[in-house]
This record gives C-alpha cells, structure tokens and sequence, in this order.
C-alpha cells in the first residue's frame, strides 16, 4: 500500500502519532487525518448450466490470473448496482442478484485493505465477450474453479457450490 507522506489537503509533511487508538499520519498544519480504511469491492460468482463465469484479469492485481468479475464500487451506487455494472463491463452479460455470498477483506499491494461484497448471480444474459479491464472471459465447470489468487474468491465460491448443492 502507497503510504501518504505529504498532506493531500495542504501540501505540508505529514507527522505520526496515536489517534483513536492507532498509529496514524495527520497533518499538524490543516487537521487532516489519513485514516486507512478499506476501500470496496464486489464480485459476482456467476453460474449457468453448472458452470461458472472467469475473467482472465487484464490489470493488476493479479494480471493474467483467472478470477470472478470483479471491481470496485463507485460512489452512489450500492453494492448491487456495482456488482451488475462489473459482471456487464467485463463479460458483456447482465444476470440477476440471487444472494450474498459473504463479505470479505483481502489486502491489496497497491490498494491496502480491501472489503469485498461477493454475489451469487445467475440469469445470465447477453453476447459474451471480453471488456473494460478483462482479457479474456470464458465459462469452466465449476468444480474445475480451483484455488484463485485472491483467498475471498475462494471462500464466496466456496459458499456458492455449498447452496448450489454440488
């Protein structure tokens, strides 16, 4: 995680010390204080006919591993929107919310603490086709998605095949 040195607000050289309860970087200058929190993130377990949506990541984290679709949320949106907008951005196709796998955190090199909201989504729709930051994306047999980089992908599919029956 890049680490702020300089205050984003003002420009002045950050200092460090406990603020509610933790080591934090403030700004002696204007009062701003760099809390890290995590930043959010949905993906979509995305099933039909016993098979499972993949994109191959065409950005990092993880270039060129295989993953759900996935993304960040954008502000004013909910977690739903943001999982439909991801699933249509990268696959080219639509589906529908059926329940939420779980709620998970993963740290992120490059962004720090990460909060992923994870959907189970079927009702897939549209003309598959990779796009926006997937290099590919292709359907497999969900028994054969196996061990993803990312530890959240393997606990919401997890949670998946279990209320799949499989």
């Amino acid at each position: 995680m890049y680490q702020y040195n300089f205050c984003p607000v003002c420009g002045k050289g950050l200092s460090e010390d406990v603020i509610d309860h933790k080591m934090r970087k403030y700004c002696t200058s204007c009062g701003f204080v760099h809390y890290l929190n995590p930043r959010s993130s949905v993906g979509a377990v995305a099933v039909r006919d016993g098979k499972i949506l993949l994109v191959k990541r065409g950005v990092e984290p993880g270039k060129g591993l295989w993953s759900p679709p996935s993304g960040f949320i954008d502000p004013g949106e909910t977690a739903e929107q943001a999982c439909l907008r991801e699933l249509e951005e990268e696959t080219g196709l639509t589906g529908r919310i059926v329940e939420l796998l779980g709620v998970y955190t993963q740290d992120a090199r490059v962004y720090g603490p990460v909060l992923i909201v994870m959907y189970l989504v079927n009702n897939l729709q549209g003309e598959l086709k990779a796009a926006d930051d997937a290099a590919d994306v292709r359907f497999i047999e969900i028994n054969d998605a196996v061990d993803f980089s990312f530890n959240c992908f393997n606990k919401a599919l997890k949670k998946a095949k279990e209320n799949l029956g499989l």
